[in-house]
């Protein structure tokens, strides 16, 4: 799927600067762009794929979970990243197989856009297109005429309709179970933030290297983060924190003996919050106690 849209990328930068005064010109172009765009998209889908089953590799490693080699395979990567993420949330209803919808969803939308890059390069022939010049500005407008193609290739405009229209009917689909999958995905390994990781694995193409960006991050439970960061703000902002017995006891007549007096930091507790995050930990997955080497990863593309 990260290869076609790495095609559009390129393919929209070089419509900006097409401009043909010929039908041979303009085929000329066309088959030079597609080509830069196959090529540009190949290079970074690659480095994206082998980044992305490292990243699952060293994940299902160290999680216990059967073969990890599955994370350098075209498609089943998609199915063995939801076997890692578990059970998903699906608008409130629980899926279980997230990974493998969303994987046969990804290779009928990749099947359909392989099938119009064919039907694309078979019509890419001169003869097939017509000029026409505005007398005023000089600018020629190279059009694709269905008219002119042979018996042979009159199946070709009209499958190629159909088909873009189903290929953005499958792209949304495939949107959904990604965003389903990797949700899941991201709550359980980069809790902190998952949805901006759902954006760069889904809307951009990018899933390749957040997946290795979290690769050294400990699985954690979504909701027992949430339940103590909830905690932990209504401890910092509640009513004893900000609220209106801040002035009198915090600054006010009794800061003085009870805030800074003989007593202060004396008293039989502590003297100190505990941590509610201690469980959280980013690369290391630190518990309570630890040492600083395990502390929490702010930034997953640290390793960048």
């Amino acid at each position: 799927m990260e290869f076609f849209d790495w095609m559009n990328f390129p393919q929209y930068f070089l419509e900006a600067f097409l401009q043909a005064n010929s039908a041979e010109e303009y085929i000329g172009m066309q088959r030079m762009g597609l080509f830069i765009s196959l090529a540009v998209a190949g290079g970074l889908y690659l480095i994206g794929h082998i980044l992305g089953g490292i990243g699952l590799y060293t994940i299902a490693k160290r999680e216990g979970i059967k073969h990890p080699w599955l994370g350098f395979l075209p498609f089943a990567n998609t199915w063995y990243t939801g076997k890692i993420a578990g059970e998903a949330n699906f608008f409130g209803q629980k899926m279980k197989r997230s990974g493998l919808y969303a994987m046969l969803a990804e290779i009928l939308y990749v099947l359909l856009e392989t099938f119009l890059v064919v039907i694309t390069v078979l019509l890419l022939r001169p003869e097939f297109y017509e000029v026409t010049v505005n007398e005023a500005s000089g600018i020629a407008t190279v059009k694709f005429m269905p008219s002119y193609l042979p018996n042979s290739l009159r199946w070709a405009a009209d499958v190629s309709l159909y088909c873009e229209i189903v290929s953005y009917l499958m792209w949304f689909v495939v949107l959904i179970f990604f965003c389903v999958m990797f949700m899941a995905f991201y709550r359980k390994y980069y809790a902190r933030s998952p949805f901006l990781m759902v954006f760069l694995s889904v809307v951009l193409p990018a899933r390749g290297f957040t997946i290795f960006a979290v690769r050294n991050n400990h699985a954690v439970n979504y909701n027992e983060y949430m339940r103590r960061k909830m905690d932990q703000y209504a401890r910092n902002n509640g009513p004893y924190g900000n609220g209106p017995y801040n002035g009198p006891y915090s600054n006010g007549p009794y800061n003085g003996p009870y805030g800074n007096g003989p007593y202060n930091g004396q008293s039989g507790g502590t003297g100190a919050h505990e941590e509610p995050f201690s469980d959280f930990g980013g690369a290391g997955g630190t518990d309570a106690g630890k040492g600083a080497e395990n502390k929490p990863e702010d930034d997953p593309f640290s390793d960048f």
